[in-house]
């Protein structure tokens, strides 16, 4: 069965990794929930459903511009749900 895979939730959540670390916000995996759904609703999606597509998406998202543009969007993600946090006292850190 083929299966379509949206490559932009692995680039969104590989970007809150490298950037949400160094930061001193809420580290709960309701708040990096929040930020991947903020990020991945103003990017477009890419679906692939092959191993050639993967390869070919995992290039063109390493160009410059596609890289600046998931970065700015997911810092803006990261901000907004930084000062509103969850705070679940269960799930904080």
């Amino acid at each position: 069965m083929t299966q379509l895979v949206n490559l932009m939730e692995e680039t969104v959540f590989n970007k809150i990794d490298e950037l949400w670390t160094n930061t001193e916000y809420c580290k709960c995996e309701s708040c990096r929930m929040d930020i991947a759904t903020y990020a991945l609703n103003r990017l477009p999606p890419q679906y692939v459903q092959s191993l050639k597509g993967k390869v070919l998406y995992r290039f063109a998202s390493q160009q410059t511009q596609s890289d600046v543009d998931v970065t700015v969007v997911v810092e803006k993600a990261i901000g907004i749900v930084g000062n509103a946090p969850h705070r679940n006292t269960d799930q904080t850190e």
